[in-house]
């Protein structure tokens, strides 16, 4: 497509970097996509396999289904939101009016009818799941795209990203323990091996109440503190299927998708196995001493996260975004690495270990998946002459979502055809044959995403390049 003649509307410059309130409101709204996401993703197994006896390969599933039916409603959200036009701005009425239903959905999904069995079972998550997956699209698409949009400078861009996982990370200190308070909250004894399903269930129910109140309040918060620049209007606005087939032209954006598609299939297809390797082969059974055990290495991955967004960022400033993500990549691989040894039933906390470096590296991965998509969207503008970030951001989150839909259903036949049975004690030769799946399908799938971001042509001198154009252009049509 030839580049757009130049807009006549005068541009407001905005500023080079932006203010530490504006990042810090805007930063709020991860804690709702942290703890609605990561809540689901943490309870699943221990309510619908463990508690209701749901099994793996269904409960894949049903996670699988609604999310990539529910995938293909994020282009259009974000195509919507791109065009939309009022008062508050494109992004900020979807993020306030979406905040109730996730809250909501974030509760109701661990409060499924005692009538129901196994068939039951599977249709009210599948389909709760499904309403979840939306409402969440209609909040995600707009938030991300928000972030996207609101610095223009090529360092300032991974410091906003890096402000949201921050508070993030320092308000989602919680995540890591959900399972053990699940436990708690349910009135489980110490030490006991043999939680009734009823313990875990009473004590979901607490657990999805706690989060509806931190999704409800976090996402609200970008919608009414955060302001969005004002967007010239496109000489040419593409259709839905122009601008999504455009989009998948984005050579940059494909480099950048198949990293993030690889590093997640890695590493979270492998979190049900990872589950049952903390009971069986570390903890003999032990509900409580592996919920303990989870939290603290819970904990340690996010303090490996915590402590990577300065360092990650500091790599990015100095190496630019493509080298950083090399570096983050062979860090997360080397946590696994270190599993051989770690995995250890004689000295289970030595997995917090493995924890932190794996939480340094795949911080530093998604924090370049993050800012390389808000780049990507510049070199988007030079050739459609329109600000598409609503768009950009969907086609993320629906890569996402499809990446982890996949995973659950890869995690969920990795457990059934290693000979893992729910309901039952697994035979050695099975935990051992888990433990090594845990280590290596992670490995093989990181090295992947090494091979798919080695052609990522967004180079810091490419971006000054792009940049100067886009400057160029706005200067022209002031006069």
């Amino acid at each position: 497509m030839a580049p757009p003649a130049p807009s006549t509307a005068t541009p407001a410059p905005p500023p080079a970097c932006l203010p530490v309130r504006a990042k810090f409101a805007w930063a709020l709204g991860s804690l709702g996509d942290n703890y609605s996401m990561n809540t689901l993703n943490t309870l699943k197994d221990a309510v619908y396999t463990v508690a209701l006896g749901v099994s793996a390969d269904k409960l894949g599933w049903a996670l699988f289904i609604p999310r990539f039916i529910d995938a293909f409603i994020d282009p259009a959200v974000g195509y919507w939101s791109d065009n939309f036009k009022g008062k508050l701005g494109r992004r900020r009425p979807f993020i306030l009016l979406s905040a109730l239903p996730l809250a909501l959905l974030s509760f109701l999904i661990w409060v499924p009818p005692s009538s129901l069995g196994p068939d039951g079972l599977f249709w009210y998550f599948l389909v709760t799941a499904f309403f979840f997956y939306a409402a969440y699209s209609f909040f995600i698409v707009p938030y991300r795209a928000l972030g996207l949009e609101l610095s223009k400078d090529y360092n300032d861009r991974t410091r906003v990203q890096a402000w949201g996982m921050i508070v993030g990370l320092l308000g989602g200190l919680g995540i890591p323990w959900l399972y053990k308070l699940t436990l708690v909250f349910g009135g489980a004894s110490p030490g006991d091996t043999n939680v009734s399903p009823d313990v875990i269930l009473e004590g979901a129910k607490w657990v999805g109440l706690g989060t509806a109140v931190i999704v409800l309040v976090s996402c609200i918060a970008p919608a009414i503190f955060c302001r969005e620049a004002a967007v010239d209007e496109p000489p040419q606005k593409l259709s839905l299927l122009g601008a999504i087939r455009e989009t998948a032209r984005n050579r940059p954006f494909l480099h950048m998708l198949a990293m993030n598609l690889c590093a997640i299939l890695a590493t979270v297809s492998v979190g049900a196995v990872g589950f049952i390797v903390t009971i069986n082969h570390l903890f003999r059974g032990d509900q409580g001493a592996a919920a303990t055990l989870g939290g603290w290495a819970g904990m340690s991955l996010m303090a490996g996260a915590f402590i990577g967004v300065p360092i990650n960022t500091w790599i990015s400033t100095r190496i630019g975004k493509r080298h950083a993500a090399f570096v983050c990549l062979a860090t997360a691989a080397t946590a696994f690495v270190t599993m051989f040894w770690t995995l250890d039933p004689a000295h289970p906390n030595w997995l917090i270990f493995s924890n932190f470096i794996l939480g340094f590296g795949l911080q530093g991965v998604w924090l370049m998946t993050a800012t390389m998509n808000a780049d990507v969207c510049d070199e988007d503008e030079i050739r459609t002459g329109q600000r598409r970030e609503g768009l950009y951001g969907a086609v993320f989150a629906l890569e996402q979502k499809i990446a982890f839909a996949i995973a659950a259903v890869i995690g969920g036949y990795l457990l059934t055809h290693s000979g893992y049975v729910a309901h039952t004690t697994p035979a050695d030769e099975v935990l051992e044959r888990l433990r090594l799946i845990y280590i290596i399908f992670p490995i093989a799938g990181l090295a992947c995403a090494a091979i798919a971001i080695a052609g990522y042509p967004l180079t810091r001198q490419r971006m000054a390049e792009i940049r100067a154009e886009l400057d160029s252009r706005k200067l022209a049509s002031t006069r």
